[in-house]
């Protein structure tokens, strides 16, 4: 049995992202099975052919009824892609729950130690939250993404996290809006998970400040190295979350879409691990598969914010 299965949703744009994912995730655990729904048949192809350890990918079509099958036709293709992402974690759950522990992981979301960190804060926690904990700069965001970020939801193998998700993921079924709805207080799968603890037993908001770090709170934390580990304030950091991190070409990027980053230890010490992962994973793609070329923004299409050349 493993400790974890993790799944992801992940489109042609975001694979690279996806694949330094799996290489961060593969680096720091072994007990874990990574479920990755390929939006795209292409991505299922290639992952088949490459065969990564620990990862599984499954097509959409095995899990796309009429009713997926509909709002795939109704619903901007990235609102599609956020209700997939309770509807694919129920479906691993229903299907392959020969495990300690669920999570859902975006794909833009690279790992720097044990997940261990996050679920040994309270092990027999029913369902893990992360809050955004957004700094000075982006307390108005409250009021558009809620109180907590999705991308990233942990819950034990247990009834009570199967009919927290379940009801996620008829919720987001139900109506997933690609923009703020403020009179519902919803804003794509992100806000139905704020009535969990007060509906569900056993929810757990990650203390960690190194869990779901971001550049909408990173401005509030030091960064430190000890052990040769990356520690934020007094917690080793587990994982990033690189929202606003765009490819410009396979030897460029924007690092934010938000902010210049002053600050030398989080570039040095998360944005550059994460940039040199990326650019290997390119290469190796560029190697065996030179025609995939998505997942690119030109650089007169993204903000002048924090332009980042490798040589």
């Amino acid at each position: 049995m493993n400790k974890y299965h993790f799944t992801t949703v992940v489109s042609q744009d975001h694979f690279f992202k996806f694949m330094a994912l799996a290489a961060s995730l593969r680096n720091v655990c072994n007990n874990f099975k990574l479920y990755v729904l390929c939006i795209h048949d292409i991505l299922w192809h290639i992952l088949k052919k490459i065969d990564i350890e620990h990862v599984v990918p499954i097509m959409i079509n095995e899990l796309e009824d009429d009713t997926l099958a509909k709002i795939r036709e109704e619903r901007p293709f990235h609102a599609y892609c956020w209700t997939l992402k309770p509807v694919f974690l129920h479906y691993v759950m229903e299907n392959y729950n020969d495990c300690q522990y669920f999570a859902h992981l975006d794909a833009d979301l690279f790992f720097y130690d044990n997940p261990d960190n996050i679920f040994n804060e309270n092990p027999y926690a029913n369902l893990y939250l992360t809050h955004h904990r957004n700094s000075r700069n982006f307390l108005k965001y409250y009021a558009t993404t809620g109180i907590y970020n999705t991308g990233f939801v942990g819950c034990r193998n247990t009834p009570t996290a199967f009919a927290a998700v379940n009801k996620w993921k008829n919720q987001c079924i139900e109506y997933c809006p690609i923009t703020e709805d403020p009179v519902r207080k919803v804003f794509g799968d992100q806000r139905y998970v704020e009535t969990w603890p007060e509906e569900f037993e056993g929810v757990h908001v990650v203390k960690s400040y190194g869990a779901n770090t971001a550049v909408w709170n990173m401005q509030n934390y030091t960064v430190s190295i000890k052990d040769g580990k990356v520690y934020i304030n007094e917690y080793p950091l587990t994982f990033y979350h690189f929202s606003g991190l765009t490819l410009i070409s396979r030897r460029e990027f924007n690092l934010s879409w938000y902010y210049h980053i002053d600050d030398d230890m989080v570039v040095n010490y998360i944005y550059k691990p994460y940039v040199l992962t990326l650019r290997t994973v390119m290469k190796e793609m560029e190697k065996y598969f030179p025609w995939f070329n998505a997942g690119f923004l030109p650089r007169e299409l993204t903000p002048d914010t924090h332009y980042y050349a490798m040589d």
